[in-house]
């Protein structure tokens, strides 16, 4: 016989047992192995634990916190579902109905629910789709279960009131677009995000004051939050500024506070998780614009230089494509689209959960269902877009043609090119044909003749063809590859259109242009007609 009940403090030692037989003994959470530490959460509001009895004996536990995220977001968390090694719970539905019964009673008290199954688990996936819930996210390499790293897959529900108050019409990059259509059909909600492409993020490159928070900069900081609550872009967190200084600094929370001539102008709030080596970004405080992407900079570089940090997440507004932007040109990929996630004034909004690696991603030993592996697939498709327009972008920051644009600038450009790899002998460019690229030595060399007469070598970095820009022309001479070689190719007709539409971005390129065929011509290096050839080829 089956029974589901609410746990009771008389079940904390027979819960810890579950937790020993499921994960073992090296499982490092280990808080779970606790019967103190499972008596405080049963007897926690903030939590609903849930047992099932086979028999009269606790065979199966799971869990739910109510307290996730900001207060007025009323998000939940499920987890923790364990079930006992027994033949008599194997292979039936037990889990199931408990975790029916156990999601059943939040209904009054949170409007969005998440979860996250393991990918090596299939039937935790297999247990919040018979319920209903929709795949939302694939979170690559997230956890440490003491031996590996494992990726887990998102799920959510919305219930409540979540679906008539959420705000339609969110505003992505192209990067998010694909991710978002796909979790909203999934969840039988208008695909209704509009697409942009038109934002370069913020600058990064700015400097400020940098510092830990202290008291001194304390009461500042709740000055500038109370401005900008209503534009919130960061999402996440039970634990903000407004809670107080001495709770956030007796917790593993921290910021990172800018000032700018002695002046606090804004700050970023982390978690930092050092058994999964996991960094969370839940709070971005800023007086102005100009210091977000320094901060979103600096906490990147924390979590990975000072923490050591193998997974860095952060949830932002689907309202917001510049900050989406920003963290997408510091490296980081959208994993997850959570709809109706968080509250703004009087309506709920969609979010973006991205993240970055820094550790080597493991794609195998993964149990998917059908709809999980269809979101893993759009992930892993973003990641690998994330690393090919990295090696470009780095590609055109050092070329000489392109080193003066300003990040978002360079990010435009970036999407015009196709990279290729050719073997050494292979003719790049041929005397006679139509000039219609040009071209960036990113690895290799090449060697540069006219009427078979070699008198240029081409090393990586160097970009050739750039007249064409200036004026339309045949090739004047052949270019062959002496080594395998990797090349960027951008058409001159994309880059004419991008120029056009962005003058500073042209402006500068044709600057570059000139003062690089004046430095040839006046250094002496070439005569006027080789650097002329030299950038018409």
């Amino acid at each position: 016989m089956f029974t589901v009940r609410r746990a009771r403090v008389g079940d904390a030692e027979r819960i810890r047992d579950l937790f020993v037989a499921s994960y073992g003994e090296g499982y490092p959470f280990k808080d779970f192995y606790d019967t103190d530490w499972i008596t405080r959460l049963v007897l926690d509001e903030g939590t609903i634990v849930m047992v099932g009895e086979v028999d009269g004996e606790v065979a199966i536990t799971a869990t739910v916190n109510l307290s996730v995220g900001a207060m007025e977001d009323m998000i939940g968390e499920g987890g923790r579902l364990v079930a006992a090694p027994d033949e008599r719970v194997r292979g039936r539905d037990y889990a199931l109905e408990l975790s029916r019964q156990l999601f059943a009673g939040t209904t009054d008290r949170v409007q969005f629910l998440f979860a996250e199954a393991r990918t090596r688990h299939r039937a935790s996936q297999r247990i919040l789709q018979e319920l209903g819930w929709t795949v939302a996210g694939f979170e690559p390499m997230k956890y440490f279960d003491g031996t590996r790293r494992e990726s887990t897959m998102l799920s959510v529900r919305l219930q409540g009131m979540a679906v008539e108050l959420r705000r339609n019409h969110p505003r992505v990059i192209p990067e998010v677009g694909l991710l978002a259509k796909t979790v909203l059909a999934g969840a039988g909600l208008p695909e209704d995000v509009v697409v942009t492409d038109e934002e370069s993020g913020y600058p990064t490159d700015a400097t400020f004051e940098l510092e830990r928070l202290t008291t001194r900069g304390f009461a500042p900081l709740l000055r500038i939050e109370r401005g900008r609550l209503r534009n919130r872009e960061v999402f996440g967190g039970r634990i903000s500024l407004s809670h107080g200084f001495f709770q956030i600094t007796n917790s593993r929370t921290d910021y990172l506070v800018a000032r700018q001539r002695g002046v606090v102008v804004g700050a970023v709030g982390f978690v930092n998780d050092p058994i999964d080596r996991k960094v969370r970004v839940f709070e971005l405080v800023e007086f102005d614009d100009a210091v977000k992407g320094f901060l979103l900079a600096e906490v990147d570089r924390v979590a990975r230089e000072e923490l050591g940090a193998a997974y860095v997440e952060i949830d932002v507004s689907a309202f917001s494509p510049r900050i989406q932007r920003t963290l997408q040109r510091l490296g980081f990929v959208p994993i997850a689209y959570c709809p109706s996630m968080a509250f703004d004034a009087v309506e709920r909004i969609d979010l973006v959960r991205m993240a970055k690696l820094a550790c080597p991603y493991d794609s195998t030993d993964m149990r998917l269902l059908d709809p999980c592996r269809a979101v893993k697939e759009v992930v892993e498709g973003a990641m690998e877009d994330r690393i090919l327009g990295a090696e470009i972008e780095q590609a055109t920051r050092q070329a000489a043609l392109f080193r003066a644009l300003p990040e978002g600038d360079r990010h435009h450009l970036a999407r015009l090119c196709r990279t290729a790899d050719h073997p050494a002998g292979t003719r790049l460019v041929a005397q006679g044909e139509p000039a219609d690229d040009l071209f960036i030595l990113v690895s290799g060399a090449a060697a540069v003749s006219r009427n078979g007469v070699a008198f240029a070598t081409l090393v990586p970095g160097d970009t050739f063809g750039g007249m064409a820009l200036a004026e339309r022309a045949q090739r004047l001479v052949d270019v062959v590859l002496t080594e395998d070689s990797r090349i960027i190719a951008i058409a001159i007709d994309d880059l004419d259109r991008l120029m056009a539409s962005r003058p500073r971005l042209g402006y500068s390129v044709m600057r570059q242009l000139a003062v690089s065929l004046g430095r040839k011509v006046g250094g002496g290096q070439v005569d006027e007609g080789i650097a002329r050839l030299l950038y018409r080829f």
